[in-house]
C-alpha cells in the first residue's frame, strides 16, 4: 500500500512539472534581433501543441506546428515566403530562440 502511494505522488509531481512547463510559454514576449528589428511572440498553449503569433517588424504570422516537451517547443511561421523552423527554450525568465538558418539566439523577455 505505501509503494502505491509513492507512485501515485510521483505521478503527480511529475504532472504538475509538465503543465508548469507548459504553461510558462503562455503569454506575450518581447525581443530584438541582433540588428535591432523588434520581435513579439504571443503564445498559447493546449495540450502539447503551441498556437499563437509571431511577429517580425510590422509583419505578423499565425504559429504553424507548434509542439512542446518540458521547457522547450518549436513551430513555424511563415514570413516573406519563407517557412523557418523556430526553437524556443525557457530559460530562467526569458525565451530562447534559435531560428533556423540564423546564427545568433534571440532573447525574449515576458511582457507584463
Amino acid at each position: 500500500m505505501t509503494r502505491l502511494r509513492f507512485l501515485i505522488a510521483v505521478l503527480i509531481v511529475a504532472c504538475a512539472l509538465v503543465v508548469h512547463a507548459q504553461a510558462g510559454f503562455v503569454g506575450k514576449w518581447r525581443g530584438e534581433t541582433g540588428n535591432g528589428r523588434a520581435i513579439a511572440l504571443e503564445l498559447k498553449v493546449a495540450k502539447q501543441s503551441l498556437t499563437g503569433t509571431f511577429t517580425l517588424a510590422q509583419q505578423t504570422a499565425e504559429i504553424k506546428d507548434g509542439k512542446i516537451a518540458d521547457k522547450t517547443a518549436s513551430f513555424t511561421v511563415a514570413l516573406d515566403g519563407r517557412m523557418p523552423t523556430i526553437a524556443a527554450e525557457l530559460v530562467g525568465q526569458q525565451l530562447k530562440l534559435v531560428v533556423d538558418g540564423v546564427s545568433n539566439p534571440v532573447m525574449l523577455s515576458r511582457v507584463k
